[in-house]
């Protein structure tokens, strides 16, 4: 099998990519990104661009499956431009579309969507669910017009599979997950403090490489099977947790993204004050996903 993987050197692709090279069914990976790959391997080819360059098209047509991870996650890459909120959409919509005209109907293709397109909800949702993510949150938004494209393209016979992860976790998550769990800080909510998820990067790594050999498709969510609110999670990494108001945590993230270009747009805290919980008996059922982190603590304990 040829795979073709977008967004090949972000955080999840460093997992990723020596995972289906260790797999003996894969024949050749073709990573894509427009940053560099520091990998080498006689089955590993590289190419360097933007995804929204129709020259991706011939790789994607040469392909047996595409995962498709490349997106704007966190507008502060885009250095100087990381307020332009419409170069944001434009790449994260471009890319789909790049993809599609090309893309063979033979072809699998699984993209990584994101538990944000349901927004918020105390119980937890299955995929049936409508996608109403939080209002200003740009990157969910995003989410949600790829994800509509593609039911569009899957009720003319796609054969995808879309992935819906909470709050990926592990040694090579997004830096600033990493840097907010490291500091002994969090917003002092009212109680009850909302709930969250999050699932470690290894394991949707796994459910994708089971995706590859399965037959599912549609949307599946990935989560741990249990949840903590945002301030059990900070207890659960420090020995002393400070407390501080939302509306400080929330002054200070703005100030530095506007002013030093660090961290993600601010939109990214309103998650920490909602709850958001998944079903994941889909992912149970149709991938026999069965995680190697399946608790909250288990992602702390390894990231």
């Amino acid at each position: 099998m040829r795979v073709l993987i977008t967004g090949a050197a972000g955080c999840l692709g460093q997992v990723l990519v020596p995972t289906l090279l260790a797999d003996s069914r894969i024949t050749m990976v073709i990573g894509h990104d427009i940053r560099t790959l520091p990998l080498k391997h006689p089955r590993l080819q590289f190419l360097q661009g933007d995804i929204r360059d129709p020259a991706l098209g011939e790789a994607v047509r040469d392909a047996d499956a595409v995962i498709h991870m490349a997106f704007v996650v966190i507008e502060s890459q885009l250095g100087r431009e990381r307020a332009n909120r419409g170069l944001a959409h434009a790449i994260n919509l471009g890319g789909i579309n790049t993809i599609l005209a090309a893309l063979r109907t033979s072809t699998k293709l699984i993209h990584l969507s994101s538990a944000s397109v349901y927004g918020t909800s105390p119980v937890p949702l299955t995929e049936s669910a409508p996608l109403r993510p939080l209002p200003g949150f740009g990157y969910a938004h995003d989410k949600v017009q790829v994800e509509e494209r593609l039911i569009k393209a899957e009720a003319q016979g796609l054969n995808c599979l879309r992935l819906r992860p909470h709050i990926i976790l592990g040694p090579h998550a997004q830096p600033f997950l990493r840097g907010v769990l490291r500091l002994p800080f969090y917003p002092r909510l009212a109680d009850p403090a909302p709930k969250l998820q999050v699932v470690h990067e290894q394991d949707v790594v796994a459910a994708i490489l089971a995706g590859l050999f399965s037959d599912a498709t549609g949307a599946i969510n990935l989560a741990s099977k249990d949840s903590l609110s945002f301030q059990e999670m900070q207890r659960a990494c420090h020995w002393i947790t400070i407390g501080v108001r939302p509306e400080i945590a929330k002054a200070w993230a703005a100030w530095a993204f506007r002013y030093l270009g660090i961290g993600p747009d601010p939109a990214w805290g309103a998650g920490l004050d909602q709850p958001l919980l998944l079903d994941c008996t889909r992912a149970h059922t149709l991938l026999k996903w069965q995680p190697r982190f399946p608790r909250v603590i288990d992602v702390l304990r390894h990231f």
